[in-house]
C-alpha cells in the first residue's frame, strides 16, 4: 500500500514538473522559419532577425501573436486595441537573441532593407546598434520613438523607463 502510495505521488510529481518544461506562457516561441505566417500581412517569416512577437490575452490563456517586421507588429497592436498585451518581443539583429521589444534600441534608416520595408533593426542593447548605425544613414532610438516614427501616437510604454531608455 506504502509503494503504490510512493509511485502516485512520484508519477504526479513528474507530471506537474514535466509541465513546468514548457517555461514561461509570456516566453518568446519557436518559430519555424519558412512555414510560420505573420499574423496582420500574412506573409512567410522566413528571417529570425527581423521577427517579432506579441502575446496577448486570450480566453484560453496567452495566445502568440507572430510578425515578419516590427512594423506588422504596431500596425497589429493599433488596430486590435481591445488586446491585452502580456508582453513583446523581436529579435536582436546583431544575435538573433530574443529580448524585450519594450527596451528595444532601434535603427532606423532607408537603406535597411527589413521584410515589410520598416526600415528598423532592433537591438538589445546601444552597443549592438553602433555598428548597423555607422554603415547606415539612419538614426537609433527608443521603442516609444520607433512607434511614433511609424504613424502612431501614444505607444504602449511606461514613459519612466522610456526616458531611462532613451534615443
Amino acid at each position: 500500500m506504502k509503494c503504490r502510495r510512493f509511485t502516485y505521488a512520484a508519477i504526479s510529481c513528474t507530471l506537474i514538473l514535466g509541465g513546468c518544461d514548457e517555461g514561461d506562457s509570456v516566453a518568446p516561441p519557436r518559430i519555424q522559419y519558412g512555414d510560420a505566417v505573420c499574423d496582420q500581412c500574412n506573409m512567410i517569416i522566413s528571417e529570425e532577425r527581423w521577427a517579432t512577437v506579441t502575446v496577448i490575452e486570450s480566453e484560453r490563456g496567452p495566445e502568440t501573436k507572430l510578425f515578419d517586421d516590427f512594423n506588422c507588429q504596431v500596425n497589429y497592436e493599433v488596430e486590435n486595441p481591445n488586446h491585452t498585451v502580456l508582453a513583446r518581443w523581436s529579435h536582436s539583429h546583431a544575435t538573433r537573441e530574443w529580448f524585450r521589444t519594450e527596451e528595444a534600441h532601434f535603427v532606423a534608416s532607408p537603406s535597411i532593407r527589413s521584410p515589410m520595408g520598416s526600415g528598423f533593426a532592433a537591438f538589445a542593447s546601444p552597443d549592438e546598434a553602433e555598428s548597423l548605425l555607422a554603415e547606415t544613414d539612419g538614426e537609433s532610438m527608443a521603442f516609444g520613438a520607433a512607434w511614433q516614427r511609424m504613424g502612431y501616437s501614444g505607444a504602449p510604454v511606461d514613459s519612466s523607463k522610456e526616458a531611462a531608455n532613451g534615443p
